[in-house]
């Protein structure tokens, strides 16, 4: 797929995130694209300045028609300005200090508030006792189900958030299936509000969430389904190789090594090299990173927002903090069925799915996605229509 907007590929792909949402009501492509013609190119204040102002507009419209008893018009507008703010606030978090960060992030959860009162069914917010807090959750519930249906757990990975799974949350109930969503250590409110920050033991993270849906009377027990997305791909077959109460889990798109698909953006060291060099000369490595994310977008949001997501405050803690979040020797003992999913395109995690894929003793497969049905992109980013339907249906066969 040739750039549609923007020659900056760091941007040209989050404009392309934010357009697919357009499939599920959060997003509107004239307005996706009027906003994203009015940035400049690679320039983040100009980022957040013109989504900001396509957000408010959208919540201001979304307000009036509340007001006047238009609900199902709210409703539509609240969910296109919640996602617009949290566009807008995607890329400050070089100055973790930010006031805007909160007030953005903000917005777009008072956005979202509406949605989930106005929709149907209405969306239940949830806090799952983790350690010695919560984990927030929202849980949309079959409607009109008789007996005990599956339930599927979707759970985001580097930078997405749970209000971004709406689409695929209403999606999962007309397959008959309950559906959480939850924010874990480094992710949406449990960074932003509680500062709990990435941890690489995440079956610590899904255990209590298990436990959570196990006690909700109308889930089957027996058919809990466990979806990672991004680095979730890395995050759900970790906890699968150790929670063994799941009938399925899915790794959209598969994370063996989290740092094989970075590497590439940072040169052409072996993996014990690139963490050696930050071990043994971190001053020297972290001014090289910076030297790198000076010329390259996607490294420079990368690695700021990956201190950011990890509490650190330099790039060689960000990755000795990470250097955990590798597979080798764990994905061996995940003993439910697993989808790990692949794309042509993916310039995110690209070329992490097969090794996954390959070390898996379980029941698998393997589901491929191209640029020739536009589904080519990480996560299947502009095309996720395909992704559901394809991805849904292998769960349809597993869990019958």
């Amino acid at each position: 797929m040739k750039n549609l907007i923007f020659k900056d590929s760091q941007f040209e792909f989050q404009t392309l995130r934010v357009l697919g949402s357009s499939a599920s009501g959060a997003a509107d492509i004239g307005e996706v694209v009027e906003t994203a013609q009015r940035i400049k190119e690679g320039d983040f204040k100009s980022w957040c300045d013109e989504w900001s102002k396509t957000a408010k507009s959208l919540e201001e419209s979304a307000e009036e028609s509340y007001s006047k008893g238009h609900f199902i018009s709210a409703k539509k507008a609240y969910l296109r300005a919640a996602n617009y703010y949290r566009t807008a606030e995607f890329y400050l978090h070089e100055n973790p200090n930010n006031p805007i960060i909160g007030e953005l992030y903000e917005k777009s959860l008072r956005c979202f508030s509406y949605v989930m009162k106005l929709n149907k069914p209405a969306i239940e917010a949830v806090k799952i006792p983790y350690e010695n807090t919560f984990l927030p959750a929202h849980y949309y519930k079959l409607q009109n189900s008789n007996g005990k249906a599956p339930v599927l757990i979707a759970m985001t990975g580097y930078d997405g958030t749970k209000e971004e799974f709406y689409g695929l949350a209403m999606t999962a109930l007309e397959h008959g299936m309950n559906f959480l969503t939850f924010e874990g250590p480094g992710q949406g409110e449990a960074v932003r509000k509680q500062k709990l920050f990435f941890r690489y033991d995440y079956e610590k993270v899904v255990t209590p969430v298990i436990d959570y849906v196990i006690s909700r009377k109308e889930v089957d027990q027996a058919k809990i389904i466990l979806w990672g997305e991004s680095l979730g791909g890395y995050l759900a077959p970790r906890a699968a190789a150790f929670e063994h109460r799941l009938a399925a889990c899915v790794a959209n798109s598969g994370v063996y090594d989290f740092f094989g698909g970075i590497l590439r953006e940072l040169g052409n060291n072996s993996r014990e090299e690139f963490f050696s060099a930050a071990r043994i000369n971190p001053e020297e490595f972290d001014k090289n990173i910076y030297s790198i994310a000076k010329l390259n977008s996607k490294v420079r949001w990368g690695i700021y927002h990956g201190m950011y997501v990890f509490g650190v405050n330099s790039p060689h803690e960000y990755i000795l903090k990470a250097e955990d979040f590798y597979l080798k020797d764990i994905a061996e003992k995940i003993k439910c069925p697993t989808l790990v999913i692949d794309s042509d395109n993916d310039g995110i995690l690209g070329g992490q799915s097969k090794p996954l894929y390959d070390v898996l003793r379980c029941k698998k497969e393997y589901m491929f996605f191209t640029s020739e049905n536009g589904a080519g992109y990480h996560c299947q980013v502009g095309a996720k229509l395909i992704g559901w339907e394809r991805i849904l249906s292998w769960i349809e066969d597993i869990i019958k």
